[in-house]
């Protein structure tokens, strides 16, 4: 009884105050964590109407800064030192900035794409030799829809240290196709079917120019190069695979072989 007294009134007001102190620490991460979630939803939100990538950017970036301070903050509840936790916390990030170094590089990189903001969500880029739609850009990489409906993940330092071709920012797109046709053939004569052909597609745009010409005479062919523009939205695969369909055709009627495509 005597050692249950003791125990009262020596341990229960410290278990008292390491609850409380512990309780104090719990809440702030909860309420911060639900702070950081509301305002990283509202910077989305903000900045969603003018580019969703930034939106997507802005957000993580201050969901992450605002729960490094709740973190700092429950340290300091518990008694911890705060002075103490940020000599720790940067000797710590100087050693894991030298391990990640990679991954910082593509943090930098990220901010730098957004701030230059040579690209937006939905626009067709090439880049590293991959062609495709630009899906989102995170804090590490840049997420990039390919034609066939697969997803290239190539981060951000990579991006930011290539050439980036935008295409989005032009409607039209250029075909370019080549050909090769029998040496007793008229060279005229195919040089209108074939002009004839892209003149009768729905998609080209007549007010760019339009070529057709022998580029090399082989020993047993003459070889033809096609060049013409279309709008780029109604896909220039789809324009290219009509012409070449349609040119082979017209060839055929008029007795004309292709040799090789």
């Amino acid at each position: 009884m005597q050692e249950l007294q003791t125990f009262i009134s020596v341990y229960l007001p410290w278990l008292r105050l390491a609850g409380f102190v512990i309780l104090k620490a719990l809440l702030i991460i909860i309420l911060g964590w639900y702070l950081a979630r509301f305002l990283s939803k509202k910077v989305h939100k903000l900045l969603h109407s003018r580019d969703e990538i930034l939106a997507n950017f802005a957000s993580q970036v201050t969901f992450v800064a605002l729960m490094i301070v709740c973190a700092i903050s429950a340290l300091g509840a518990l008694g911890i030192q705060t002075a103490s936790i940020l000599a720790v916390v940067g000797t710590a990030g100087l050693a894991i900035a030298l391990a990640l170094k990679d991954s910082l590089s593509s943090i930098a990189s990220g901010i730098v794409l957004i701030i230059l903001r040579p690209f937006k969500k939905g626009d067709m880029i090439e880049v590293n030799g991959i062609s495709g739609k630009v899906e989102t850009l995170n804090l590490f990489n840049t997420f990039i829809r390919l034609p066939d409906d697969k997803i290239a993940i190539l981060p951000n330092r990579n991006i930011v240290n290539a050439n980036i071709i935008n295409a989005t920012k032009s409607p039209l797109g250029r075909v370019e196709w080549t050909c090769s046709v029998g040496h007793g053939s008229d060279i005229e004569r195919v040089k209108d079917i074939i002009t004839q052909v892209i003149y009768s597609l729905d998609s080209i745009n007549k007010h760019r120019e339009i070529f057709v010409g022998v580029s090399e005479l082989g020993m047993n062919s003459i070889k033809f190069v096609v060049r013409f523009w279309v709008k780029r939205e109604d896909g220039i695969l789809k324009a290219k695979s009509i012409m070449i369909e349609q040119v082979k055709k017209e060839l055929d009627k008029q007795g004309i072989q292709i040799d090789s495509l």
